[in-house]
């Protein structure tokens, strides 16, 4: 007696589907954790190197987008270019010298930096609520 291509059919996916499923879930969880780590590890390479050349002027932020190229977003002092220009030139060295190799290996991408406002001038503060403005320093 001869099984039904049909039946063999059902048969092959519902033995396939769970078996893919529990060799593909471990293994994204897997690349997720790396993932992760590799964007802090890369994130902290360059808040040191940014604050050990500068000072704690700026704090970067590193992301990979899934199908994209890692991300370095820096709020920056735009009314300041020197150190603007400075925080660029340590931030591209110190991200990671063979990523930089391969073009389109990671976008760097500046943003206004809000102007900070000092934490014991209640006056300045309140001016800042007043004008719907946060007061935090990023």
């Amino acid at each position: 007696m001869l099984i039904p291509v049909e039946v063999l059919t059902v048969l092959a996916v519902f033995v396939l589907v769970p078996s893919v499923v529990l060799v593909a879930v471990p293994r994204l969880v897997a690349w997720n954790r790396r993932t992760r780590r590799e964007a802090v590890r890369r994130q902290i390479a360059v808040t040191d190197a940014i604050h050990a050349a500068l000072g704690a002027v700026v704090a970067p932020v590193v992301h990979r987008r899934l199908w994209g190229p890692w991300r370095l977003a820096i709020a920056v002092p735009f009314d300041r270019p020197d150190t603007v220009k400075r925080v660029i030139e340590v931030a591209y060295t110190a991200f990671d010298a063979p990523e930089r190799t391969k073009a389109g290996r990671f976008e760097l991408v500046l943003s206004p930096q809000d102007k900070p406002v000092p934490r014991r001038d209640r006056a300045a503060i309140a001016a800042c609520r007043a004008r719907g403005e946060s007061v935090s320093w990023t």
